[in-house]
C-alpha cells in the first residue's frame, strides 16, 4: 500500500518584502530627521544625537528582522519515516524520524500551546512560525497520520 505523503509548510507572515522596509526606514529616518533639523534650528540642537540614535536603533532592528525573510518550516510524513527541516536566520535544522515511533506532544497551557515532535529521546519543536490555534489546528490535522497525546 502506497501511503501518500503528508506535507506541511510554514513561512513567516510578512507584509513588506525588503524593498519596502527600505522605504518605510527611509521614510521614518526622514521624518525623524526633519523634525529634528527643525528643532536644532530653533536651538535645540541637542536632540539631534537622540534622532540619530533612534534611527540607527531602527536599521539595526530591521537587519535583524530581514534576517529571518527565508525562515521556514516544513513537516513530511512519508509512509515509513517523518522530517522535519526548519530554518531560523541561518540556521538550518534536519530531524528525520521513524513514523511508528514518533509522536506529537501538544501542551497547552491556558490559550498558549505548543507543539513538539518527539523521538528517540529527543525532541523538536513544530509550528513555531503559527499561531496557537494554528499549532491546534496542524496538531488536529496531523491525528490519524501520526500519533498525537496531549499535555496539560
Amino acid at each position: 500500500m502506497d501511503f501518500p505523503p503528508y506535507v506541511h509548510h510554514a513561512v513567516p507572515n510578512r507584509s513588506l518584502g525588503p524593498a519596502g522596509r527600505r522605504w518605510f526606514l527611509g521614510l521614518i529616518g526622514a521624518t525623524t530627521f526633519a523634525i529634528a533639523g527643525g528643532a536644532a534650528a530653533i536651538g535645540a540642537w541637542p536632540v539631534m544625537p537622540f534622532a540619530g540614535a533612534e534611527v540607527a536603533l531602527l536599521v539595526i532592528a530591521f537587519h535583524v528582522f530581514g534576517r529571518h525573510d527565508a525562515d521556514f518550516e516544513r513537516l513530511e510524513i512519508g509512509e515509513h519515516e517523518v522530517r522535519v527541516e526548519s530554518r531560523d536566520a541561518a540556521r538550518v535544522t534536519r530531524f528525520v524520524a521513524n513514523r511508528t515511533w514518533a509522536h506529537v506532544i501538544l501542551r497547552s497551557r491556558g490559550e498558549c500551546c505548543t507543539l513538539d515532535l518527539a523521538y528517540a529521546g529527543k525532541v523538536v519543536p513544530l509550528g513555531r512560525l503559527l499561531s496557537d490555534d494554528g499549532r491546534r489546528r496542524l496538531a488536529q490535522e496531523l491525528r490519524g497520520r501520526i500519533e498525537v497525546t496531549a499535555n496539560s
